[in-house]
């Protein structure tokens, strides 16, 4: 019979490429038999990054830490668009990239602040009982919706031609892969994110995070133990 793990906190995983963040929550419940078990703040299959693991009473306090700031990290690829609006989806659009450095600095100014931002087709959010992302892919008409999302702040990482790489500080429920569509259909042109990877959220850093393939390999419960931040 498995041990019981009967500590209550936090873990940090650093979650890889292609992995759903279900996937992850539901590999460690049978790995380490916890009581309970959930996430704050779900990323997308092809993110990357932070994501913080609320295990037994920690579980109580992830509707607030949700709310809290988050960082995220973006490459936006210019001249291709996918359904996605990311890498997963093929690209279903390309065309040539008009706009300047120069322009992209311009507008990129605008989205600092509270601004509604379109919900992106492929998401969890539900219309009539249904998740977006199931109407789009039965190609069922999806009524527009908006949402009220906030950038605290933009850093640049690095910018060329084709790509255009961003750290985002923001308010829980803004889509990354939304804003990089936005911003270059601002600009006059089509893009997707091609790579998003969550560094922050609120006072927890990627940076503390575990890998997740290093921790089921743990070889025993007190291998977890040692990796817990406890409440």
């Amino acid at each position: 019979m498995k041990e019981k793990f009967l500590s209550s906190g936090w873990l940090l995983v650093d979650k890889p490429e292609g992995v759903e963040s279900f996937g992850v929550i539901r590999k460690l419940k049978f790995r380490f038999q916890f009581h309970k078990i959930g996430f704050a703040g779900t990323l997308d299959p092809l993110a990357t990054g932070l994501l913080l693991i609320g295990i037994n009473k920690a579980t109580k306090k992830i509707p607030e830490i949700h709310k809290a700031q988050k960082t995220y990290e973006v490459q936006i690829r210019f001249g291709a668009k996918t359904p996605t609006l990311d890498s997963e989806g093929r690209f279903q659009e390309m065309k040539p990239i008009t706009h300047s450095s120069k322009d992209r600095l311009h507008h990129l100014k605008k989205f600092i602040g509270d601004y509604q931002q379109k919900i992106p087709n492929f998401s969890a959010h539900k219309s009539q009982g249904k998740n977006f992302y199931e109407l789009a892919r039965n190609n069922e008409v999806i009524e527009e919706r908006v949402k009220d999302v906030s950038i605290k702040k933009i850093k640049i990482l690095y910018s060329n031609q084709n790509t255009f790489g961003l750290e985002l500080d923001c308010q829980t429920g803004f889509y990354v892969r939304a804003f990089a569509e936005e911003l270059a259909y601002s600009l006059g042109d089509i893009a997707y994110a091609s790579v998003i990877k969550r560094l922050k959220i609120g006072q927890f850093n990627q940076n503390q995070s575990v890998p997740y393939e290093k921790i089921l390999d743990f070889s025993s419960i007190n291998d977890l133990y040692t990796h817990l931040i406890t409440i």
